[in-house]
């Protein structure tokens, strides 16, 4: 679709004020995509795109998520099945076939393990748009002109903090990805997400990572237990301690802190290794 025919479809599908929005998020990810060296032209037009399905009825959205069979958890929920059902539509009926396109689409709303440079631009424009008028907002806005990651960062502990100030369940696959960040802050190595929601009736996900001495090990877990007790997610159980492994226990999340040699005896990989495994890839 050329600039032009999107516009236009937006202005059919959109209210006045989510139109103004998106506008917004368009012209600040090609803002962020000429700072941060992405393609601004893609950037534009996931920024256009990114709301595609925002203003469509509940079940409208909910027969999307049927149709292409996305998880039951979208049903009934509108805003937060909006950027995977628009990606849907965008790619099976209306011919886009660019997948980093998609991607910066379908993450926007909870962000993503690993995100290309594209849907950090998009995850963080939505945010930070012109529109868009909060408390720290103009410092969010002069951090992702400097540094992409570190916004999307301080994007995500915002999002948590908010949600669990409301009593709500934050998405554990967004507090996964955070205690990546913070392992891999500590020098944690080799971290991997493991998503065992559907073969385990105890935790969401298991975050593992190793480190070569008991001293690093017990550096890295005490700042996953802080930094996750600052946005309101507290420790249930923690073992181990100077016997080559720590498990700290947050109910939906569970962390392992290995030695190497640990990590090769127990090898959660392969015994997970029928679920979804991401492999952290650090932003240094």
């Amino acid at each position: 679709m050329t600039k032009e025919e999107v516009l236009k479809l937006l202005e059919e599908r959109l209210k006045p004020t989510r139109l103004s929005h998106t506008l917004g998020v368009a012209e600040m990810a090609v803002k962020l995509a000429k700072i941060h060296g992405a393609n601004p032209q893609k950037a534009e037009m996931a920024g256009l795109l990114h709301d595609f399905c925002k203003n469509i009825s509940i079940e409208e959205s909910d027969e999307i998520v049927r149709r292409y069979g996305l998880d039951n958890k979208y049903l009934g929920n509108r805003a937060l099945a909006h950027s995977q059902t628009a990606a849907c539509i965008l790619k099976y009926e209306y011919g886009i076939d660019d997948e980093e396109l998609l991607l910066a689409i379908k993450n926007h709303t909870v962000g993503d393990f690993n995100m290309s440079l594209m849907e950090k631009i998009v995850y963080s424009a939505d945010a930070i748009e012109k529109n868009r008028d909060y408390p720290g907002v103009e410092e969010l806005r002069e951090l992702a002109y400097k540094d992409i990651n570190a916004v999307c960062i301080k994007l995500l502990d915002n999002t948590i903090i908010k949600v669990m100030k409301k009593g709500e369940t934050m998405d554990t696959k967004a507090l996964a990805w955070k205690t990546a960040d913070i392992m891999d802050s500590k020098k944690g190595q080799n971290i991997a997400i493991i998503d065992i929601s559907a073969t385990s009736g105890f935790a969401d996900y298991f975050v593992i990572t190793s480190a070569p001495n008991d001293r690093l090990m017990k550096t890295i877990a005490d700042e996953v237990e802080d930094k996750l007790a600052e946005v309101g997610v507290q420790l249930k159980q923690r073992e181990g301690s100077g016997s080559g492994w720590i498990l700290l226990d947050f109910g939906d999340i569970v962390v392992h802190i290995y030695s190497q040699d640990m990590r090769e005896r127990y090898n959660l990989e392969k015994l997970w290794g029928d679920n979804e495994i991401t492999y952290y890839e650090s932003a240094e």
